[in-house]
């Protein structure tokens, strides 16, 4: 499975948006999911990640997690989590708040496919790379959140909103360092 950056979920979510109110007429509300998002209290979230992916791990037994994302849906947090065993990859999406599975899925790996897997114990937890991604933003909320490996180095994907604005802040989950700060324009 593929994962979108913000960016291009965004991008496409505002082309979606804009088609939409065009075929109505030109008559729509539109605001960006970065926007609307900002207004989902991070109150919300009871669930940790190590939580999330226990319940994760108890739907598919004996697989290794690749990737966290924890990001809204609606009106509430959700958190995506995937994860491969030898054969297949499989995903889970869980409420951050009750705990709930709400969805699964499964599929074959292509031939020769391989992810590398997360280790939760070396890496900062999601409150902690939120705190160093709003400081290195200098404004705003965290919003979205992505755990996976960049060239075998957990990193946190930070998205931070203050208002119409967000930034994107990458945050190496084992040293806790600022990788990089990207604001949208």
């Amino acid at each position: 499975m593929k994962k979108q950056s913000f960016k291009k979920q965004l991008t496409h979510l505002l082309a979606v948006t804009v088609l939409t109110a065009s075929s109505l007429g030109g008559i729509a509300l539109v605001a960006s999911p970065t926007v609307s998002a900002a207004t989902v209290s991070t109150s919300k979230i009871k669930l940790n990640e190590k939580d999330a992916v226990k319940k994760f791990h108890k739907q598919f037994k004996n697989t290794k997690v690749d990737e966290i994302q924890l990001e809204t849906k609606g009106n509430k947090f959700v958190y995506e989590i995937s994860g491969t065993d030898n054969q297949k990859e499989y995903s889970a999406d869980i409420d951050a708040k009750s705990g709930k599975v709400t969805n699964t899925k499964s599929e074959t790996l292509e031939n020769g496919e391989q992810k590398t897997n997360l280790d939760l114990d070396k890496a900062i937890s999601r409150k902690q790379a939120n705190k160093i991604a709003e400081k290195a933003a200098k404004k705003g909320q965290g919003q979205a959140w992505i755990l996976e490996n960049d060239n075998g180095t957990p990193v946190w994907d930070v998205e931070v909103v203050n208002g119409p604005k967000s930034t994107d802040v990458k945050v190496n989950a084992q040293n806790k360092k600022v990788i990089s700060i990207e604001a949208d324009d």
